[in-house]
């Protein structure tokens, strides 16, 4: 029998399915109409694994056509995951022998730690935190080792002053490399120290081998970070890895509380555990206190530049409120408003002209300067 849910809510059931403290949905048998949305949505989300372990329990009532449809769906999800653990354990040996120290975030770090069975989490790519000192090292390792970078910096040295991340690819396997010096743009990426959590990694098993990791609160300020500053909305994916670490991992709370106040994380640790419980139905106690921090006005607008304002250039903008001193805060905005003309080809390259690109940057740095020293 149908169940009263929709296709949506039955998705955030999947993909809060079998975390402690979320709700008991009711049984859902969808038609076919229903299944081949779902479906579609249950891809997109990359959450086939706990879509088979839903399916498993009897509460998603699946025919058996749809049930070997989600099977191939989920066996073509693990095997590209097993393709990029491979190509990870590559990239550890090649990092090693240039003794560049990583650690691996989200991913197969998540997957192979915090969930009860690993092929509960899929994933797409590789993603690897080094230290800044280290980043343009890595990044010429990667090129040399045959990785095409997928896009310029706008000026010389412009990602390890002001950036986060770097896309290299492999033509011969197709899998993104995804090189970081911080966990995210914007003012809350440049508050971090990402080589305090580096300092803290930890192992976990992969392959027979063991890699390096964020320990369990570093992990945890990673994912809530991805769901709370990444995509608007968020996806299902991050918001379960938060729920996953709130529920079942050793988070050293007054180490978060002093993260919290360093680096301004209450607004985010806040909004990621917010729509965990409004997306998943998840109740957890660490993320109820989460929901209780207090943010200040100043971190609020930062907050919104990640949502509202992503799109008008919002976190290039805020990055700003985190640059200290006015002439590195130039330095930002020349790289910005003079970029390299390979980078203005490879970002517009329908519009690669200066003028065009000062039109576009002024309209976004509609926040003076001042606004933010006057906020510090």
């Amino acid at each position: 029998m149908t169940g009263s849910s929709s296709p949506g809510r039955v998705l955030s059931d999947i993909a809060a399915f079998g975390i402690p403290g979320a709700r008991t949905p009711e049984p859902f048998a969808p038609d076919p109409v229903e299944w081949e949305t779902l479906r579609v949505q249950i891809l997109a989300q990359r959450v086939t694994g706990l879509a088979m372990a839903s399916a498993d329990s009897g509460w998603l009532k699946l025919e058996d056509e749809q049930r070997e449809r989600l099977l191939d769906d989920h066996r073509d999800a693990m095997t590209w995951s097993v393709r990029v653990e491979q190509k990870l354990m590559r990239l550890a040996d090649l990092f090693d022998a240039a003794r560049i120290a990583f650690a691996v975030l989200k991913g197969a770090s998540v997957g192979q730690t915090a969930y009860a069975e690993p092929c509960l989490r899929s994933f797409a790519d590789v993603d690897l935190l080094v230290r800044t000192t280290d980043y343009e090292r890595a990044c010429a390792r990667l090129d040399a080792n045959g990785h095409v970078r997928q896009r310029p910096e706008p000026r010389p040295h412009f990602e390890v002053r002001f950036g986060k991340a770097s896309v290299h690819e492999d033509p011969a396997d197709g899998i993104e490399v995804d090189l970081h010096r911080t966990l995210v743009l914007g003012p809350f990426g440049l508050w971090i120290d990402p080589d305090e959590m580096l300092d803290r990694a930890v192992p976990f098993p992969l392959g027979g081998r063991q890699l390096p990791r964020l320990d369990d609160s570093g992990m945890f300020v990673n994912v809530a970070m991805h769901a709370a500053l990444g995509c608007e909305p968020a996806r299902l994916v991050p918001l379960r890895d938060v729920a996953e670490l709130a529920a079942g991992s050793a988070l050293d709370a007054c180490l978060l509380r002093e993260w919290c106040d360093r680096w301004h994380l209450n607004g985010v640790l806040r909004n990621a555990a917010r729509q965990v419980r409004e997306r998943l139905g998840v109740h957890v106690a660490m993320l109820a206190e989460c929901e209780r921090l207090t943010v200040g006005a100043r971190d609020e607008r930062l907050l919104e530049a990640y949502s509202a304002r992503r799109h008008a250039g919002g976190t290039a903008t805020a990055a700003l409120a985190a640059i200290p001193g006015m002439r590195t805060k130039a330095a930002y905005i020349w790289a910005l408003m003079v970029p390299r003309r390979e980078f203005l080809r490879a970002r517009t390259p329908a519009r690669a002209t200066y003028p065009m690109r000062w039109r576009s940057v002024l309209d976004r740095l509609r926040v003076p300067i001042d606004r933010e020293r006057n906020d510090a």
